[in-house]
């Protein structure tokens, strides 16, 4: 069977009876995350002044952690559009922009679509997760700092969702506890099952709803669901763990506080994960290879630098991309464009995208998963007059095949002054004497 080194550090939750910010913070906590640690890196690199509360309680023989926050209001942003992303000095501020981005992404869509050009929403309720429990700061009314009405296309300005629309403190509180949290386990990807989605628009308003795209769900008659805890998991989803394995070091359950004993728990794993290859019942890697579950990324470009694709690509391949390339596309308006395309380990598919936001122009990456087979293979080095040359072997069944390495063939044409194709022939030869068979 073939061995793969750990991806990353994951979280894993096979049980999502709800998805409230609390919920997944007391599964976190119980998982083995240190509370003391959460409210020094908030007040640290957020100024924020936070007390997180918890409780256990045994249901059905099960240890489940409930998890509360309070805090000075005056610390929390107004909302998570005023929550600093941050550079490097920041932490978690890869994971905050990722799940900031993604609830953006998805306002500006729903606002902008639902909502007659210059009319004040009717119902802005209907964006909003719920009012806050009671042990949380109260939303602050008034509109969003610093921030420019998107435009439809004639140019008429779109209103801008007020404050509860985006969950004011309530939410920007959360996001930033959960992305510290997360950040504090070196967790940056979540696996899960199917989603919790609960009928009608009172049950799942429609940001939730937004947000839960692309994701599976299951329906039910309800479910505790915030937006700070909705926003967190989708943005950082990376589906289920079918096609991949977790080597789990922990486990957690959490609670939903307002509502005790009745039945909606989180259970979160946490572990390494790595793909796993299809393994014959001799434990031998079948003929096809090894199949995996990947992610690919893509987002159609028309309005950048063409010099600039060669730097992404090379970004793209030193952050753990398995591939990255590019295809000429015709976009809408008959504009000439490009697809930029990445296949990605599961577990990097977050980190991957976040290179793409940071370094293209890009507003929206689609994202989905696929499996793949890859057979086995192995590295050799022929010995040739112009110096060791690698050569990849590759093996399905009995059959053995190889590829010199091209970019060690061309330094070794251009030190010797040789052309290329005499380098190749050299590796041929030699690879010619050796029993690539034997090969460990």
């Amino acid at each position: 069977m073939t061995v793969t080194d750990p991806i990353a550090v994951a979280g894993y939750f096979d049980q999502l009876s709800g998805f409230s910010a609390d919920m997944l913070l007391g599964a976190l906590i119980d998982a083995g995350s240190d509370r003391e640690e959460i409210e020094a890196a908030l007040k640290r690199h957020h100024g924020v002044d936070c007390e997180i509360n918890v409780t256990w309680e045994r249901v059905g023989g099960t240890q489940v952690t409930y998890a509360s926050l309070s805090c000075a209001l005056a610390s929390v942003p107004e909302t998570y559009r005023a929550i600093p992303h941050g550079g490097a000095g920041t932490p978690a501020g890869a994971l905050i922009r990722r799940v900031t981005d993604h609830l953006e992404r998805n306002v500006n869509e729903l606002w902008g679509a639902n909502d007659p050009p210059g009319q004040t929403p009717g119902n802005a309720q209907d964006l909003a997760p719920g009012p806050a429990p009671d042990h949380t700061p109260d939303h602050t009314p008034g509109h969003t700092p610093d921030h420019t009405p998107d435009h439809t296309p004639d140019h008429t300005p779109v209103p801008v969702p007020p404050v509860e629309a985006l969950g004011g403190r309530h939410a920007a509180l959360r996001i930033l506890v959960l992305c510290n949290t997360l950040h504090l386990l070196g967790i940056d990807a979540l696996y899960h099952e199917a989603l919790p989605f609960a009928a009608g628009i009172d049950a799942t308003p429609p940001l939730l709803a937004a947000l839960m795209c692309g994701t599976t769900v299951r329906p039910v008659e309800r479910a505790p669901v915030d937006l700070a805890g909705c926003a967190v998991l989708t943005a950082l989803s990376a589906g289920s763990m079918h096609g991949a394995g977790i080597t789990l070091r922990s486990m957690g359950c959490g609670g939903n506080d307002a509502d005790r004993g009745d039945g909606n728990l989180v259970r979160l794993g946490i572990g390494e994960v790595a793909p796993m290859g299809e393994v014959t019942p001799m434990g031998e890697v079948a003929e096809t290879g090894d199949r995996e579950s990947v992610q690919v990324l893509e987002t159609q470009i028309d309005d950048m630098n063409p010099q600039f694709y060669g730097h992404v690509l090379d970004l793209l391949l030193d952050a753990g991309a398995l591939d990255a390339f590019l295809t000429p596309v015709i976009m809408k308006k008959s504009r000439p464009g490009v697809l930029l395309t990445v296949l990605a380990p599961t577990a990097l598919a977050g980190r991957l995208t976040e290179v793409i936001f940071r370094e293209t122009t890009t507003i929206g990456v689609r994202s989905y998963p696929v499996s793949r087979s890859v057979l086995p293979r192995r590295e050799a080095r022929a010995e040739t007059p112009f110096g060791a040359i690698r050569i990849k072997v590759v093996r399905q069944g009995n059959a053995t095949r190889y590829t010199p390495e091209y970019e060690d063939c061309r330094q070794a044409a251009l030190k010797a002054g040789i052309p290329l194709a005499e380098v190749y022939a050299a590796v041929h030869k030699a690879a010619g004497r050796m029993d690539l068979d034997a090969l460990p």
